[in-house]
């Protein structure tokens, strides 16, 4: 198995509860932070079903300094539509976080980074 620096790298986990808005609440810890942060995000494009599909404008905190981005969910290819791909875009259009998650009881749970694993 192939040894990476975890130093260079940003690894994290985080939940997402979608509202009866449509709009997503959560929270995210990762291995650069010592706390549980929260994250929320309005939902961009309408979607009335339960899944989580969609473009949402986020917003979080980290080290007291606010971060926006884009969040794009989709299904992930090849995985009878369980595994959800997620994707956080800084206002340049830069793909800042990929992720990947499921649900469990109503709650998309996953894990994000800031490398891409090919």
């Amino acid at each position: 198995m192939k040894q990476i620096n975890l130093s260079d790298c940003l690894i994290g986990r985080f939940y997402f509860k979608k509202t009866h808005n449509g709009n997503l609440i959560g929270e995210f810890s990762n291995n650069r932070i010592n706390i549980i942060s929260s994250e929320s995000a309005d939902a961009h494009t309408e979607n009335d079903s339960d899944d989580f599909i969609g473009t949402y404008n986020t917003t979080w905190q980290q080290d007291g300094e606010p971060f926006f981005a884009k969040l794009n969910i989709s299904y992930r290819q090849n995985t009878s539509q369980r595994i959800y791909k997620l994707e956080w875009i800084d206002r340049n259009g830069n793909l800042i976080f990929v992720g990947e998650g499921f649900v469990f009881e109503n709650n998309l749970i996953g894990d994000y980074r800031d490398f891409i694993i090919i």
